[in-house]
């Protein structure tokens, strides 16, 4: 079994082919045809026993959080600042919701990177949010799509 990552789904969010900055990974005619590519990527790497973290902005439109039952695995999600709607929308696909959940000893996983400050006791920092943008620092990892070619990440590719 492989525990995976990815964040910034934004299933359902017909605006996120459009911005400027998530291009050129997200060119696609229409948001029907980025949700199944996306749900074509997730499947073609977790397999039913592994484990999904899902690091925030999941899914735009409460109707939308439904793509999660195509989605292979054990799911989890850390809510991101656009995962708004009731937990029980979400607890239908994913096993628990977080804020923040520690992976281990040393990492935090967040939808938002943590303050520098929290380094101290984290050694490393797995996020998501900044979509094409990076922090010049190797202890903060992104997990958006674009940062990870629209596919979940395994652990051990990011060691």
């Amino acid at each position: 079994m492989t525990t995976f990552f990815i964040g910034d789904t934004h299933f359902g969010h017909k605006n996120i082919i459009n911005f400027e900055g998530v291009k050129p990974f997200r060119q696609f005619t229409s948001i029907e045809e980025h949700d199944e590519e996306l749900v074509r990527r997730w499947n073609s790497v977790v397999r039913a026993g592994d484990t999904v973290w899902h690091l925030g902005d999941f899914a735009f439109g409460s109707k939308n959080i439904a793509v999660a039952g195509r989605l292979n695995g054990r799911k989890k999600l850390v809510l991101g600042n656009h995962d708004l709607y009731p937990s029980a929308e979400y607890l239908k696909y994913f096993e628990k919701l977080y804020g923040s959940a520690p992976l281990g000893e040393d990492t935090m996983l967040t939808h938002i990177p943590i303050h520098e400050s929290q380094l101290e006791r984290f050694k490393r920092n797995i996020h998501g949010h900044l979509h094409t943008n990076k922090v010049d620092d190797p202890r903060y990892v992104c997990v958006s799509c674009e940062q990870i070619n629209l596919t979940p990440i395994a652990l051990e590719e990011l060691k």
